[in-house]
Formats: C-alpha cells, sequence, structure tokens
C-alpha cells in the first residue's frame, strides 16, 4: 500500500518554496517535485521580518497566510503532476519560513499557519517541528542529520553531507552509519545573496561568475572568520541573528563608493564560507578519527560551479571527494522538502526521533504539531 506524504521547504535564502511528494511504501521514492518563486512583494516581506520591524506581528500573521496560501499552490502542482487526490496523500510536512531562531531563549519561529493549509488543501498538516527538541533543551536545529544518515550512510567511508542554503549545516556520519555530529557551521549564501539584493538589484550571484571576476582580501576574510559563532562547539545553530548586513555594513558601504570592489566582496564571503565549513570538517575529523570519506553538496550552493570548485581546490590533500547529493540519485534543491515529508511520517506514526548528539536534546522527542483537515486521514482513524 502505497504512503504517500508531501514535504514543503521554504528556506533562509527566501527565494522560493520547494515541494515534494514521496512515497515510504518501501523505503522511500520521490514521485514528484514542484517549486513556487516568492514574488518581489512577499520576499520583501519575509525579508522584513528577519530583523525587527514595525508592525511585526500583525507582519508576521499576514505573512503566515501569504505561507499557507503558497503552500497550497504547491500543493495543487503536485498532485496535478502526479495524478493523485488529497485523499491520497496522509499529511503534508511544512517547514514554514524561519525569521527568528533563538533556541537560548526557547523558541525559533517559523511562520505558518498549518490549519488554514489543512483546511486549504484537506490534507493533515504537520508543522513546527522544531518546538519538541528544544522543549527538551535542543538546539531545535538541524533537523535533517537523522535523514542524511538513512540516505547516504557507507560501509567503509565517512560521509559529510553540506547543506548550502542560507546557512551553511554540516552532517557527520560516520562509516556504518553513526551520526556523530550535526550542526549549523556558518553562513552559505545569505551574505553574498544580501550583497547581491542591495548593491546589484540582483536575487544572487549566478553560478558565482561575479565572486570569480574577484579578488579575495585577506583581511576581510580574517575579520570573518574570526566570528564568535565559528569558535563554538557543537551542538550549535545560527541564523541571520548572527550572519546579517551589520556583519559587514562597513563592506558594503565601500562597495556603493566603489563599485568595483562587489567582486571583491563576494568572492571573499564565498572563501569564508568555505573555510567555515572545510574547518568544521577538519575539525570533526580529527576529533572523530574519521577515515577517508565524501563531502557531499546539496542546497542552492551546491549548483554554484565558483563555489564548489573553492571546495575541490582546499580540499585535494585531505583525502576527502567533493560531490554532490545528484551523484547519488538525490536533487541537490528538493532534499530538504523530501526530509521534511519523512518528518512529517514520523510524526504521524508516533516516531520519536534521537537528536542528541545532533542538537544536544536530553531527550528524544516525536517532532511536529498536527493540524487536522476536515476529512483527512487523522480524522478517518479517529473515526475507527
Amino acid at each position: 500500500m502505497h504512503k504517500y506524504y508531501i514535504g514543503l521547504m521554504s528556506g533562509t535564502s527566501i527565494d522560493g518554496m520547494d515541494g515534494c511528494i514521496c512515497d515510504f511504501q518501501n523505503g522511500m521514492k520521490l514521485v514528484c517535485k514542484a517549486y513556487r518563486p516568492w514574488s518581489k512583494a512577499e520576499a520583501l516581506l519575509l525579508h522584513s521580518l528577519c530583523q525587527k520591524s514595525d508592525d511585526e506581528l500583525e507582519n508576521a500573521y499576514k505573512a503566515a497566510n501569504i505561507l499557507s496560501y503558497a503552500s497550497n499552490e504547491v500543493v495543487s502542482m503536485l498532485l496535478d503532476k502526479s495524478h493523485l487526490k488529497a485523499d491520497d496523500i496522509i499529511a503534508i510536512g511544512s517547514h514554514g519560513q524561519t525569521v527568528r531562531h533563538r533556541p537560548h531563549l526557547g523558541f525559533s519561529v517559523q511562520l505558518d499557519n498549518a490549519p488554514l493549509t489543512a483546511a486549504l488543501s484537506g490534507i493533515d498538516t504537520v508543522s513546527n517541528f522544531r518546538a519538541a527538541d528544544i522543549a527538551q533543551g535542543g538546539e531545535g536545529a538541524p533537523l535533517t542529520p537523522v535523514f542524511h544518515k538513512a540516505l547516504f550512510k557507507d560501509d567503509k567511508r565517512t560521509r559529510y553531507v553540506l547543506n548550502l542554503g542560507g546557512i551553511a549545516n554540516l552532517t557527520v556520519i560516520k562509516p556504518q552509519g553513526e551520526v556523530v555530529a550535526g550542526f549549523d557551521c556558518g553562513p552559505a549564501n545569505t551574505l553574498c545573496d544580501l550583497c547581491c539584493r542591495l548593491i546589484l538589484n540582483k536575487k544572487y550571484d549566478e553560478d558565482g561568475k561575479i565572486a570569480a571576476s574577484g579578488h579575495v582580501h585577506m583581511d576581510w576574510l580574517c575579520e570573518f572568520l574570526d566570528h564568535p559563532f565559528l569558535k563554538k562547539d557543537p551542538p550549535k545553530s545560527t541564523g541571520r541573528e548572527d550572519f546579517n548586513a551589520d556583519l559587514i555594513k562597513e563592506h558594503l558601504l565601500l562597495c556603493t563608493q566603489m563599485p568595483n570592489l562587489i567582486g571583491d566582496l563576494l568572492a571573499t564571503l564565498d572563501e569564508f564560507t568555505v573555510l567555515a565549513a572545510i574547518n568544521a570538517i577538519r575539525k570533526m575529523r580529527y576529533a572523530h578519527n574519521l577515515p577517508e570519506g565524501d563531502l557531499l553538496l546539496c542546497g542552492g550552493g551546491a549548483l554554484n560551479p565558483y563555489l564548489r570548485s573553492r571546495f575541490e581546490t582546499l580540499l585535494k590533500d585531505d583525502g576527502i571527494k567533493v560531490m554532490t547529493t545528484r551523484d547519488f540519485g538525490v536533487d541537490e534543491c528538493i532534499l530538504e522538502a523530501q526530509s521534511f515529508a519523512f518528518f512529517a511520517k514520523e510524526c504521524i506514526e508516533g516516531r520519536a526521533l534521537d537528536l542528541r548528539n545532533i542538537t544536544g536534546s536530553k531527550k528524544i522527542a516525536i517532532l511536529g504539531m498536527i493540524a487536522p483537515a476536515l476529512n483527512g486521514h487523522y480524522a478517518q482513524n479517529a473515526l475507527k
């Protein structure tokens, strides 16, 4: 019997919403995928909520509703592509849009309105996945390492899975499959995308072409690499609270006065991303005495040939082969959406996940909150 779940993901880059249908009948099979970009107005609203602003509370609830209407559009696209009906889908796993991540204060905000998504789609919707982990003393992120283990473990080789979204997060999998760590290791695209939006009126540096035309400024790079977050030991997680315009405001001002320096700033920020990740990989390798292995890149940054070339160059003597998840049959940009289909399944089936080595939680926890649809699977099973 098919076990269809939908996963929805909008990352910190705020470029759009990814969605997929997965069938968990035997393992996991990707049925289809879809993507909905954010409009300029939607993106501006979501970006504005990532920092303190006027009328935050009302705007946050407006944005949550926008997320739900967009979610329903993606769900409709997926059902059309797959020729499935809403009744065929057991549940939707919706990540929502992260606008605040404050685990040390006991919360992380992923804007969403799961009851509205359930009402619009007619499908039970699971959301707010981080809260249960934070309630157990964990960071609430990253959650994906438990999913990475299922897909990428190897009997003999170490596997490092590096998601290059807005923030970079790293999963470290020992041979045989034990996840020894999973944590945010620094920024990925968020600072470069910010530069492109503010200075070039572009969403991002396509294929890293602008960065490739510039030169790394070692004084800037040393300044960035001295960031206190990078000195913390895992478990740890971060977001725009640490890596935002304030960090590079002087460099942004300089580039507005000397536009020829924008390529240098992007090259330096890309180098920052790469070195922060490589330093984390080397630290984990020596701390756990790990054998040679593979670095699997995913997320939007995995499609950037300049970024990938920097990883290949700097890791050539480390015995670590640089690849992407596509080399293992997994689309780099849909992996996170797939993971939230998986988390929805685990929640619906009442299965607790062990994130203690990853987030630092004290206990295992069932992740997610269920918003039942009127005639969804939750209600049908309750009536049996």
